[in-house]
């Protein structure tokens, strides 16, 4: 049985994930009204407006974040007054809805962690409180005077001045107390299909068990015949003669034994390999998201920014249908914000710069995701000045990150590559967004941490392209196996360039380091051993050499043995070694020997330094069904926190409950499952309450299963609604409590 604080921590996990969509969808609602919309367009994104909100403040009560639950009900007070004609968005208005729903993004995790508030949400309901009621205009203004004084609020006397609007809040991704990943049902299906040939191999496996068994016991009644039933006495004559008369037809059983054995075993083998193999690609692509969990955040992050530095520019945005693993996304998220502020700060000029230069005022960044061979891309392009090598140049020699010499020797791509190193920045003068050298620096790190890389190009006068390549899992890596000092090492196979034989003549020196020519390029030759800090073996005249890259840096580390490829799992080092430079982790070997996993973007460069991944928390547990022979009910809600609730009570009371995110789902789910009872929402997607009461009572299979209502909806219209629809209750979720709740289906049931 579930304690009332572990359903407390279960319906906050749930919450937080909840939260942090519905956040989102209204950012994106938002965005689309600022675009000037009208006619259905303008209705359908003030519906989804006021739906968010309004399932936002249902959940925020039911887990007793009061905060949040008053901040989304002012929130549907305002879109309520827009629905109906009687309040006018304009600039103000929206920066105070921005405000509230930045709000809600940094309360919920603080509430969910038991950390204090980060924002005053007084201020902001109070804010909210002014701007919902704002009085109705006039019917018949009057006409403006010649020379009118300075506009005063956009929205009416009442509403908030800029002063008045509480600072945005861009709070990290919501998070509840355990970190999860919502599963597609269909996927779950195929996971216990591939679990179920898996439960096929182990009966296989025990049947096979039983038969060595068997066989163990006719092999020690043969050694017993052998013996003559004495043991520690050698056989007699006699025994020796029975034994060598049965011996060959006992010998053909126990040979027969041993080749079924062995074709069962075989056979069994390749089920069992194939079984696991594909239960590994389904667990991978479970643990797949869409790109779009990052890049539906970047057109708030753009309007925040173009609005602060005053720049005309917009944003499009491709390929968020993109599937990639999980972890993955949770490591992009960080460099395509920097990147997306870098480009819109230091890439695009200003309207009068560009207009002065023969380009359009209004800018334009692309952010692009697509998958190509295996592998995810994003761009991130915008069509500014682009990047002056010479400027780069410059900023370089006067940082003394690199001598005159070095700067006349090294070429455009060479001294761009310096944009990435840690405390650079061509910027004039340190604002809010950029100057102070961070970020591409940070870019590079998250890229490098997950095994992919970063390249740039651009172009004067015509832009700058940022492109990221990642892998589109890091769950499992095939590695090249290297001996170096006697030890083994795992190197990426995505990180390896080319493995060669060099000779000791081929080997060359420059600047007192010894180099390899590649490719007529002359790369600095590393003993890996040494890289490591560990002492190499002696070598012949010749070596074994790998090429590692990583970006356009390309380093041959020498080793002493190749050992072959294996695909492995990499977990990160536990403390105090987590920060060990040049790893990237490790891995058990099928043999099970533990190995080192090297980094490559580590060893390609000077005075590396690991650092960690995080390891995803446990997942929660299952809960029990409930015995299949009790009422059933249908729990029907677009709120996951508050299906969760319902469940939990109604299962607590011994009904078996299936549930549904909108009435289209509880109508297909009621066509092939049959139900004892419904428990529906009104406000939500698809298919509302009032509209599935209405289809349940227009099908004949369906026209006599009780439906009870419960909604925050308690206006004398919803109520008749609900009745003039067919409901057989309404219940306010106001006044809700779980008595009255299992009363009412106790009575209709």
């Amino acid at each position: 049985m579930t304690s009332d604080a572990e359903l407390q921590g279960q319906l906050v996990a749930i919450f937080g994930t909840e939260a942090e969509e519905r956040v989102q969808a209204m950012n994106r609602h938002l965005l689309a009204l600022e675009t000037d919309l009208s006619g259905a367009e303008l209705d359908e994104q003030l519906a989804g407006l006021f739906r968010e909100a309004h399932s936002l403040k249902g959940a925020a009560g039911a887990v007793g974040m009061t905060q949040v639950e008053a901040i989304a009900h002012r929130l549907e007070s305002v879109f309520q007054r827009v629905r109906n004609g009687t309040l006018a968005l304009q600039a103000a208005a929206f920066d105070v809805l921005y405000a509230g729903v930045d709000a809600i993004g940094a309360l919920v995790p603080a509430a969910a962690e038991g950390r204090p508030a980060p924002v005053d949400a007084d201020a902001v309901i109070a804010t909210l409180e002014r701007l919902a009621a704002t009085p109705v205009p006039e019917p018949n203004p009057p006409a403006p005077e010649p020379h009118p004084p300075a506009p005063g609020p956009p929205v009416g006397e009442a509403s908030p001045s800029a002063d008045e609007v509480p600072a945005a809040v861009h709070s990290p991704p919501l998070a509840g107390a355990e970190e999860t990943v919502r599963v597609a049902v269909a996927k779950l299906d195929t996971l216990m299909n591939q679990v179920s040939e898996l439960v096929v191999a182990r009966i296989a496996a025990d049947q096979q068990l039983g038969e060595l068994r068997r066989l163990q016991e006719d092999l020690g009644q043969w050694e017993l015949a052998w013996r003559g039933a004495r043991p520690g006495q050698a056989p007699d004559a006699a025994v020796l003669a029975r034994f060598v008369e049965a011996g060959s037809a006992r010998l053909g059983g126990v040979r027969r034994q041993v080749d079924l054995l062995v074709r069962g075993g075989q056979a069994e083998g390749r089920r069992l390999g194939q079984a696991v193999d594909e239960l590994r690609e389904e667990v991978r692509r479970a643990r797949m998201l869409p790109v779009s969990t990052v890049l539906d955040g970047l057109p708030r992050l753009h309007r925040d920014i173009t609005r602060e530095l005053g720049k005309e520019a917009g944003l499009e945005v491709r390929g968020g249908d993109v599937e990639v693993d999980r972890a993955v996304l949770e490591q992009l998220r960080a460099p395509l914000t920097h990147l997306l502020r870098n480009a819109l700060d230091h890439g695009l000029e200003t309207a009068e710069t560009r207009a002065r230069a023969g380009k359009p005022r209004r800018g334009l960044v692309t952010v692009a995701a697509a998958q190509r061979e295996g592998v995810l891309q994003v761009e991130v392009t915008d069509d500014g000045a682009g990047i002056d090598p010479a400027r780069v140049r410059a900023k370089a020699l006067e940082r003394g990150l690199l001598t005159a010499e070095a700067a006349d020797q090294a070429d455009d791509r060479e001294v761009l590559d310096l944009v990435f190193r840690s405390g650079f920045s061509t910027a004039a003068e340190v604002t809010g967004l950029s100057g102070r050298g961070v970020g591409l620096d940070v870019v590079r790190e998250h890229v490098e941490r997950l095994g992919g890389i970063i390249t740039l190009d651009t172009a004067s006068g015509r832009g700058t392209s940022f492109r990221l390549e990642l892998p589109l899992t890091v769950s499992t890596t095939l590695c090249l196996l290297v001996g170096a000092a006697g030890r083994p090492f795992g190197l990426p196979v995505t990180s390896v360039v080319r493995i060669e034989r060099t000779r000791a003549e081929d080997i060359g020196w420059v600047g007192g380091n010894q180099v390899v020519p590649v490719d007529g390029r002359p790369l600095p030759l590393l003993p890996a051993a040494t890289l490591l800090g560990l002492q190499p073996q002696a070598s012949s005249g010749t070596s074994t050499v790998v090429v590692v890259g990583s970006a356009e840096r390309r380093t041959a580390l020498a080793v002493e043995s190749l050992l072959g490829v294996q695909e492995v799992v990499i977990k990160p080092l536990p403390w105090p070694f987590a920060r060990v430079g040049g790893t990237a982790g490790a891995a058990t070997l099928a043999s099970g020997d533990v190995v080192m996993i090297l980094n490559a973007a580590d060893l390609t460069r000077p005075g590396y330094a690991g650092e960690p991944g995080r390891a995803a928390g446990p997942a929660p547990a299952p809960t029990e069904a409930a015995p299949a022979d009790q009422a059933t009910v249908l729990v029907v809600d677009d709120s996951a926190v508050t299906r969760t609730l319902e469940k939990s009570i109604l299962e607590a009371a011994g009904y078996q409950v299936r549930v549904a995110a909108d009435g289209a789902a509880a109508l297909d789910l009621l066509g092939r499952e049959p139900c004892d009872l419904v428990v529906t929402d009104i406000e939500m997607p698809r298919l509302d309450g009032f509209s599935l009461t209405e289809r349940v009572r227009a099908d004949e299979r369906l026209r006599d299963l009780p439906v009870v209502l419960v909604t925050s909806l308690d206006s004398e219209d919803d109520r008749r609604r609900g009745v003039e629809v067919g409901a057989d209750a309404y219940i306010v979720k106001g006044a809700f409590d779980q008595d009255r709740l299992l009363e009412t289906i106790r009575r209709l049931i």
